[in-house]
C-alpha cells in the first residue's frame, strides 16, 4: 500500500507545481459535464465572488427523486427510492476571493418515519485566480467528480450525497483537473470500527481543439448574418483513485484493504451548430482503459475493464443565452476480466473481496471473471422558470448470459440564491 500512496502524493505534488506553471493561461474551456446539469455542482466563480463580497446570503437547494432499478443479474439486488433533500446553506463573502458557507443536507425516503440522513455541511472556498479554486470543509463531489458509471456509482448522488474532505479545482484551455480527499469515516480510538477515506486526482488534457464560432454574411444584405460553430477536441482523460478502509487504533480484527482505480483513455468530440446562441450538436467518442488493484493481507488482485462509448448531446439555450433542454444519449460496450470498484455500480462487478457497503469480511458471489456488456442510456433535462426537470433511462445488456438490467429516474431540483444583507 505504500508505494501506492507515495504515488499519489506524488501525483498531486506535480498537479500542484503544473498548476503553477499554467497561471498565464487565464480564462474558461467547455469542460462540459458527462451527466445532467441539475447533478452538476460548482463553486462560485470569480464574478460570483466579487459580487457577493461582504454580503450574506441564503442558497435554497431542493431536490426530489424517484429512482427504480431493476436487477436480472443474479448477485445484484434492485430496489426502488423515492425521496427530498433539502440543503439550506448561509454564505458569506469574506472578500472577492474567499467565502463561508455553512449549512445542512436533510434527506427523506418516503416510507421511513425519521430521516435517511441529516448532516452538517461547513466549507471555506479560496479562489486565487480564474483557474483554482481551494475548497475546504465540504466539498464539491457526487457527480461533479464526472467520473463514468463503471467506476462511480450514479446512485451515489442519492444514497452518499456529501463528501467531506478537501479539494483542489483547475480550469486553464488546455488542462483542467479535480484533486479530492473524502474522508468518509473518522476512526475514534480503540472504537470497533474502521476509518475510510477515498483520495482522488482526475484530469484531462486538452490536445487539440479547433472549435471557433464564426459569422457568415449573406450576399444579399451585409446585415443578414448567421453564425455558426463547427471543430474537433481531443482529450486525454485520466484519474487516480484510492480508496481505504483500514486504522491503526481500532479494535477489530479486520482486514486493511485498499483498492485502486486509474484511467487513461482518448477522447473524439465533434461540436457543430448553425445557430450557437440558440443550440448547439455534439458528438462524441471516448475510448478508455479502466485498471483496478487491490491490496490487503489476504488478496492481492489485479483487474482491468475496456470501456468504449459513443454519445450524442444536444444543448438547447432560452433567450438569455442559458440552457433550457438538454437531450443526452450514450452507447458503450464494456469488456472486463477480474474488474471491481469501490465506488462504482456493482453490475460492472467481475470480482469483490468485499461489497460497496464495506461490511467486514463479505465476499459478494459473481457469475464471471470475464463479462461482456453492452450499455445504453438517455437522459432528458428541461429547466423550467428556475426549476431543473429530469428523466433517466439506462440499461446494461449482459452480451454472454442476455440479461438485461435497467434503471429508471425522474428528478426534480430547485437552486436559488436570496440576498439578505
Amino acid at each position: 500500500m505504500k508505494p501506492r500512496l507515495l504515488l499519489l502524493v506524488l501525483t498531486l505534488s506535480s498537479a500542484f507545481a503544473a498548476t503553477a506553471q499554467q497561471s498565464s493561461l487565464h480564462g474558461s474551456n467547455s469542460n462540459e459535464p458527462a451527466t445532467m446539469h441539475l447533478f452538476y455542482d460548482m463553486p462560485p466563480s470569480q464574478r460570483d465572488m466579487i459580487a457577493g463580497c461582504r454580503h450574506l446570503a441564503l442558497e435554497v437547494d431542493a431536490n426530489a427523486f424517484f429512482l427504480d432499478s431493476e436487477r436480472q443479474i443474479n448477485y445484484v439486488k434492485g430496489y426502488t427510492v423515492t425521496g427530498f433533500r433539502l440543503s439550506p446553506t448561509l454564505t458569506y463573502g469574506i472578500n472577492e476571493r474567499a467565502q463561508l458557507r455553512v449549512g445542512l443536507n436533510a434527506t427523506a425516503f418516503a416510507g421511513l418515519d425519521s430521516l435517511y440522513r441529516l448532516r452538517p455541511t461547513f466549507s471555506l472556498v479560496y479562489a486565487p485566480s480564474k483557474w483554482l479554486t481551494l475548497i475546504a470543509g465540504t466539498i464539491y463531489g457526487s457527480h461533479t467528480h464526472q467520473l463514468a458509471p463503471i467506476v462511480y456509482d450514479p446512485a451515489r448522488w442519492i444514497f452518499n450525497y456529501q463528501e467531506d474532505g478537501l479539494q483542489i479545482l483547475t480550469n486553464t484551455r488546455v488542462w483542467y483537473s479535480d484533486t479530492w480527499l473524502d474522508w468518509t469515516r473518522y476512526l475514534t480510538p480503540w472504537t470497533p470500527d474502521q476509518e475510510r477515506f477515498t483520495m482522488g486526482t482526475k484530469h484531462t488534457f486538452i490536445l487539440f481543439n479547433n472549435a471557433t464560432e464564426y459569422t457568415v454574411r449573406q450576399p444579399e444584405t451585409e446585415e443578414n448574418k448567421d453564425s455558426k460553430i463547427r471543430g474537433w477536441k481531443i482529450e486525454l482523460p485520466t484519474h487516480f483513485i484510492a480508496c481505504h478502509r483500514g486504522g491503526e487504533v481500532k479494535t477489530i480484527d479486520t482486514n486493511t484493504v485498499t483498492v485502486f482505480n486509474e484511467r487513461v483513455g482518448l477522447r473524439f468530440a465533434r461540436q457543430f451548430s448553425r445557430n450557437p446562441h440558440r443550440s448547439r450538436h455534439k458528438l462524441a467518442l471516448d475510448i478508455s482503459v479502466y485498471q483496478y488493484h487491490l491490496e490487503d493481507r489476504d488478496v492481492d488482485r489485479p483487474g482491468q475493464a475496456f470501456n468504449p462509448t459513443l454519445s450524442y448531446e444536444w444543448l438547447h439555450f432560452n433567450k438569455y443565452q442559458q440552457p433550457n433542454w438538454d437531450l443526452r444519449a450514450v452507447v458503450g460496450f464494456v469488456h472486463s476480466n477480474h474488474y471491481f470498484s469501490a465506488l462504482g455500480d456493482p453490475a460492472y462487478w467481475n470480482y469483490s473481496p468485499y461489497s460497496s457497503l464495506h461490511i467486514p469480511n463479505a465476499h459478494i458471489p459473481v457469475g464471471s471473471s470475464l463479462n461482456n456488456y453492452f450499455t445504453f442510456s438517455f437522459s432528458a433535462e428541461h429547466e423550467f422558470k428556475g426549476l431543473n426537470l429530469g428523466l433517466q433511462f439506462n440499461a446494461i445488456k449482459d452480451l454472454d448470459t442476455y440479461e438485461t438490467d435497467f434503471l429508471f429516474g425522474f428528478y426534480m431540483r430547485f437552486k436559488e440564491r436570496f440576498v439578505l444583507f
